[in-house]
């Protein structure tokens, strides 16, 4: 089999870029005299910058090293391989639908970004007024290059070669991404997008986001749904997925809260008593 890249270590660089600018917001005073009253709140920025770039770059490498463990399990895995044409015209679909609900989310999200600056234009003192422009350009351009950006991104992470998925019962590579969860949802479905319909292995899972903590699906196209074979083997492991996403939800609600515990060692309570 071809080998794999690691997904994650792009992730470690840029968090290591990000720990770079933290430390260029806090020396930037002290190089350009003309910013150099602000100090303190570019001081106070850089450290933020910092501490949240080395708490990427950890939860990073932790991923990378699972990765690298889930590699080594492949052959016992659901292992598909796809044609170039099949592939890059099914990632080409999911590219324009990115595209198409970034669009919206810009929109309202400048709508906000306007409305903050507005209020921040007239909350601050005359001498600080300046801060609502900075506010307004950052976001503003953070935004944009988010929308035009990130679609390519995920094209550009999805077309990674070989053009393979691979499916556990709590991880997965799809579409060039390194995937882990505690609680899933996964199903066979169809997918058509009135000119082609393809057959995809749906998995619906709560993960961390640029807009937050949500809950996002990664599909995986079937190379060859006509194949009784391989959509059973599809359905196999979905039934997995979802027995031990059932298995550990029962587990934690079974386990008491660390506050839970305490009470009980407070009160004297044991669980004979219970």
């Amino acid at each position: 089999m071809e080998e794999l890249k690691n997904p994650l270590k792009i992730n470690m660089t840029a968090s290591l870029i990000g720990a770079l600018a933290g430390v260029c917001l806090i020396l930037a005073p002290m190089v350009i005299s003309a910013i150099s009253l602000y100090q303190f709140y570019f001081v106070y920025f850089g450290i933020i910058v910092i501490i949240f770039a080395l708490a990427m770059f950890m939860f990073y490498r932790k991923r990378s090293r699972q990765f690298t463990e889930f590699i080594t399990r492949r052959d016992q895995l659901l292992n598909w391989e796809y044609e170039e044409d099949q592939y890059v015209e099914f990632i080409g679909e999911l590219n324009q639908l990115q595209r198409a609900s970034n669009k919206k989310r810009i929109g309202i999200l400048l709508l906000i970004i306007v409305a903050v600056s507005v209020l921040l234009f007239f909350l601050l003192s005359a001498d600080m007024r300046w801060l609502s422009f900075i506010f307004f350009g950052f976001f503003a351009i953070t935004s944009l290059l988010v929308t035009i950006v990130f679609p390519e991104s995920f094209k550009y992470r999805a077309m990674v070669k070989p053009y393979i998925t691979i499916i556990d019962k709590d991880e997965a590579y799809i579409m060039g991404r390194f995937h882990k969860w505690t609680k899933a949802k996964a199903k066979i479905k169809n997918y058509d997008n009135g000119s082609q319909a393809y057959k995809v292995l749906a998995i619906n899972y709560e993960a961390m986001t640029r807009n937050g903590r949500m809950f996002q699906e990664w599909t995986a196209v079937i190379p060859d749904p006509k194949n009784p074979e391989m959509l059973s083997e599809a359905k196999r492991w979905v039934n997995r997925i979802n027995k031990l996403s059932d298995e550990n939800e029962a587990q934690k609600k079974e386990q008491k809260s660390w506050l839970e515990r305490q009470f009980q060692k407070m009160t004297g309570k044991s669980k004979k008593d219970n």
